[in-house]
């Protein structure tokens, strides 16, 4: 029983033209010739009957027998590739056998082609394997970034300013600081000093990571500068641009670093009732009953190489009276893209917000502001980090 078992599967491996081979010569040739040999000595109504009768029972089997013919030919063949495939689409790589053959390239073409679909999904799966095993490391690469970025995010936040002082000192603010990462470049920064306090936003070189260490840099000078100061906020700018060129080795031949930073900076002098500003490459917006106006700072930077070591900053006096708003900004809000024409921001739309919000309490401006942001960049993503500072002396 074994042996006929055996003798049928060899029959059922051929390939698919020797199966068609062997069949269309027995059904046609062999068959009909055999039957006519013995046949012909019976007479020619016997065989005409035979051949009616063998026309009639091919037509009758012709649709069982082609169904049967292509079982054995080829339709068990696909049905096999078919659960292959099937197999192979729903990932199950484990149980896709290998077909038996002894030697590659053996047998027919649906061996073949079973062996090639075996070794293709056994690729997948070392390549699925290997996949899975890269993103198990990137997740925790990436776990470990995130938690270093949280860690540093916290230190960069315990540099800033205390906002419960800055509620004091200044009841009617509203202050904007939104980083593009989860650090970023941007800041702010405001100390008493004298009769008044120094008020301040500053935009580092860069955002993220490399804007982060900037702010940290900028925060451990700006009280020495202010130290060496005598209240002008061009003193302190001009301080800060030394101070930053000799930490981060600016000025010798071949510098490897060309960071700095732009800052928007006033002194408040309450004695006086005035207010000085001086900036670098940062302006000061003003809105009063009169309208808005734009005081433009110098076009220098903090820091650079190509800032000249010694440039003078120029101070600003701006007399305090009742209802007029200040408003310091990082070029990030002007700068970012949006719109239907994919156009900045811009500081006309800026000035616009402050006049059609003259008469909204200051301090809840800042919802509105960044309402405005968002709905104005769409779908557009976020370029820069974006700090405003607004604030209304009594």
């Amino acid at each position: 029983m074994s042996f006929m078992i055996g003798l049928l599967q060899s029959v059922l491996d051929w390939s698919v033209e020797r199966k068609m081979t062997i069949m269309l010569f027995l059904g046609i040739v062999i068959v009909p010739l055999v039957s006519l040999v013995v046949l012909h000595s019976s007479g020619p109504r016997v065989t005409m009957n035979f051949l009616v009768g063998l026309l009639t029972g091919a037509i009758i089997l012709l649709v069982p027998l082609s169904k049967w013919m292509s079982h054995v030919i080829a339709l068990r063949n696909i049905r096999e590739l078919n659960d292959q495939c099937t197999s192979l689409k729903q990932g199950d790589y484990a149980h896709v056998s290998l077909p038996a053959g002894e030697v590659e390239g053996e047998g027919h073409d649906f061996v073949r082609l079973k062996r090639n679909m075996h070794w293709m999904g056994y690729a997948i799966a070392t390549r699925e394997y290997r996949l899975q095993a890269a993103m198990g490391d990137l997740a925790e690469a990436q776990r470990k970034i995130s938690e270093s970025l949280d860690y540093a995010s916290l230190i960069q936040t315990s540099f800033l300013p205390d906002t419960r002082q800055l509620v004091d000192i200044l009841p009617e603010h509203f202050l904007v600081w939104n980083q593009r990462d989860k650090v970023g470049g941007d800041s702010y920064w405001f100390r008493l000093w004298g009769n008044g306090f120094f008020i301040g936003v500053i935009d580092c070189t860069g955002h993220g990571v490399p804007g982060a260490f900037m702010t940290l840099i900028v925060h451990s000078l700006l009280d020495k500068a202010v130290d060496e100061s005598d209240g002008s906020p061009a003193a302190v700018l001009g301080s800060m641009n030394r101070l930053i060129k000799d930490a981060l080795r600016q000025n010798r031949k071949g510098a490897m670093s060309d960071d700095g930073m732009d800052c928007a900076l006033c002194y408040v002098d309450l004695d006086r009732d005035r207010l000085l500003f001086s900036g670098a490459n940062s302006p000061l917006y003003l809105m009063d009953e009169d309208g808005v106006r734009l005081i433009k700072g110098d076009r220098c930077g903090l820091g650079y190489v190509r800032s000249p070591r010694d440039f003078r900053f120029t101070d600003v006096e701006v007399p305090l009276t009742r209802k007029t708003r200040f408003y310091l900004a990082t070029d990030g809000l002007v700068d970012q893209v949006g719109g239907e024409k994919r156009l900045p921001f811009g500081k006309r739309r800026f000035m616009r917000f402050m006049e059609t919000h003259f008469e909204m309490p200051i301090t809840t401006q800042c919802d509105a502001l960044m309402r405005l942001l968002e709905e104005y960049q769409g779908d557009e993503t976020r370029r820069d980090d974006v700090t405003v500072l607004g604030f209304e002396l009594d």
